[in-house]
């Protein structure tokens, strides 16, 4: 018996949005047995004359879940491989048990998977009457391929010595949305020699590569 499907449209990533590799998709949902329903999700670069990406949560429900998003019913996505850097326009579908429904808009999105360019410029003092160490460095306004970058916050880095091999992230100090940091941990000033490294992270998530 077929299900009443009165609209089904994109929620979020909102139009506009510019999103990490793996996003998360809502759908919103108007109609009788949202828990019967599935949904499904296609991506295209061409105004949908091709599709890069379909999410069908009649053939593979992993990633799916059926649960409000902002108290809208619907379901939710989340992109369980990485997805290609680029703009895309994305639409979404229910099914009613007989046919799938398309919604009536579509929104599109920037993948960003292009991390930001390194930092640049740091410069390192022990202020010795604060008892703290003070970093400072130079913004970050380009991405490693050279387009213009929006930084969210940097992560800061504190090492004993110096190496190719650290896993970075129990090394993480902290994080800062300036350009400057101060290491006020005493371990820090007894050290007879340290390593500092900072990274810029970007709105959608991607953190530049790790140099020492």
């Amino acid at each position: 018996m077929a299900q009443s499907v009165d609209d089904v449209y994109p929620l979020d990533p909102p139009d506009g949005a510019v999103v990490g590799t793996r996003p998360r998709f809502a759908v919103g949902f108007k109609g009788t047995d949202l828990v019967k329903s599935q949904f499904k999700i296609e991506l295209s670069r061409d105004g949908f004359e091709t599709i890069a990406y379909t999410f069908d949560g009649r053939e593979d429900r992993n990633g799916w879940a059926h649960t409000p998003f902002d108290d809208v019913p619907g379901a939710v996505y989340m992109a369980r491989r990485p997805l290609a850097h680029g703009t895309y326009a994305w639409r979404v579908y229910a099914w009613n048990g007989v046919e799938w429904v398309r919604g009536k808009r579509a929104h599109t999105l920037i993948v960003d998977g292009v991390p930001p360019a390194d930092v640049q410029g740091l410069r390192v003092r022990v202020d010795r009457d604060r008892r703290a160490i003070l970093l400072e460095w130079d913004p970050v306004t380009a991405d490693r391929e050279g387009g213009a970058e929006r930084v969210a916050l940097y992560h800061v880095y504190r090492y004993e010595k110096r190496s190719f091999f650290f896993v970075i992230r129990p090394f993480e100090i902290g994080t800062t949305e300036s350009t400057r940091f101060e290491d006020a941990d005493p371990r820090a000033l007894d050290s007879r020699m340290l390593f500092y490294k900072v990274t810029a992270e970007d709105e959608a998530g991607n953190e530049a590569g790790h140099r020492y």
